[in-house]
């Protein structure tokens, strides 16, 4: 019974946050954790009541669901994840050379790979010793960081569903990103492209892209954005170039003064795995907007994401080194229980 009152209590509080303030990782982790506490309640009902859970077959369904979800959870996905990141990786710098910022998935891939396989195979982590308290200390951290970017995840894809193209936007603000000599970049259309989607769904929307100029770039990025929807029959009137801004939340500040109205409700398009950070800029700002993504190259998404993530943790450190501190109390104590 307890386990269905956390399960309860849990996905009330998931209903509540997805109605007052989705823009937030919390979406993500209480759904995952509200899955979890439903398998927990089913497997205690299993194991308490048998007979009473024989009769019904759909508990027995949804228990093993739960239980291939939690072995894909915790022992298969962070393998798989780490041969995606990896292959990813090396997709990533064949295509776009070995520079820093590229080696991000490789490296992430490699720890995983080394902490599900490598070490397991170098040493017995079973038996009690100095190492083996090590090895699972790490493992519990690197399982957090995992769970925490399966929720970031996860809160990005639900602030990205989207069940009425119609939202009634007042403005649909595209975020800039880098521009060539030729023109757009295959990454920044593509946002583009998504953004005169969603215009195109909102009548009397107005349109804003939003990018200043690089130091390598020909001109602004909102101008060249602006030039191409122009190009692709988006009224003159309905465009506005903005061109001052060179981050996310410059993007964001510099869009809202070009804004009236005293809260306009706006879209804000970026590539998919930015989303997610965008919105909790915007939600510290306090700007009223839904998020859309723009599809990419899967390679360049991976990597790209896990810098989205790691911007993240550092934004929000304060808490990730609270929960790390708490994880390594609870750790500390159980290893002198034993």
């Amino acid at each position: 019974m307890l386990w269905m009152i956390l399960f309860i209590i849990s996905f009330v509080i998931w209903i509540l946050v997805m109605i007052t303030e989705p823009r937030t990782v919390a979406g993500g982790f209480l759904l995952l954790l509200s899955a979890l506490l439903l398998g927990f309640f089913m497997y205690s009902k299993a194991v308490s009541s048998p007979e009473w859970f024989s009769r019904h077959l759909l508990f027995h369904i949804l228990l093993d669901i739960e239980l291939i979800l939690l072995i894909v959870m915790l022992i298969i996905f962070p393998l798989v994840l780490g041969v995606v990141f990896l292959a990813g990786g090396i997709l990533l710098l064949r295509h776009e050379g070995v520079k820093p910022r590229n080696i991000l998935s490789v490296g992430f891939a490699m720890v995983l790979i080394a902490f599900d396989i490598v070490i397991p195979l170098i040493f017995d982590v079973s038996s009690p010793g100095v190492l083996t308290y090590i090895y699972w200390y790490l493992t519990l951290i690197l399982l957090y960081f995992v769970f925490q970017l399966t929720s970031f995840s996860l809160a990005g894809v639900l602030n990205t569903l989207h069940f009425r193209k119609d939202q009634h936007f007042d403005y649909v603000v595209v975020l800039g990103c880098a521009v060539r000599e030729g023109g757009l970049t295959p990454l920044l259309k593509s946002r583009v492209d998504k953004g005169i989607s969603v215009y195109r769904n909102n009548p009397g929307a107005k349109l804003i892209l939003s990018g200043g100029q690089g130091p390598d770039e020909p001109m602004p990025e909102g101008r060249a954005m602006a030039e191409y929807v122009i190009s692709r029959g988006v009224a003159k009137e309905d465009v506005i170039s903005e061109e001052r801004s060179t981050s996310t939340e410059e993007n964001l500040r510099f869009s809202r003064e070009l804004m009236s109205g005293e809260k306009p409700l706006f879209a804000l398009v970026t590539s998919s795995y930015h989303v997610m950070r965008s919105l909790i800029i915007a939600r510290r700002l306090r700007l009223k907007c839904k998020g859309y993504g723009a599809g990419t190259k899967l390679y360049f998404a991976m990597n790209a994401f896990l810098r989205e993530y790691a911007g993240y943790s550092r934004d929000s450190r304060r808490n990730r080194l609270l929960h790390l501190a708490v994880l390594t109390v609870v750790y500390i104590l159980f290893l002198i229980s034993l």
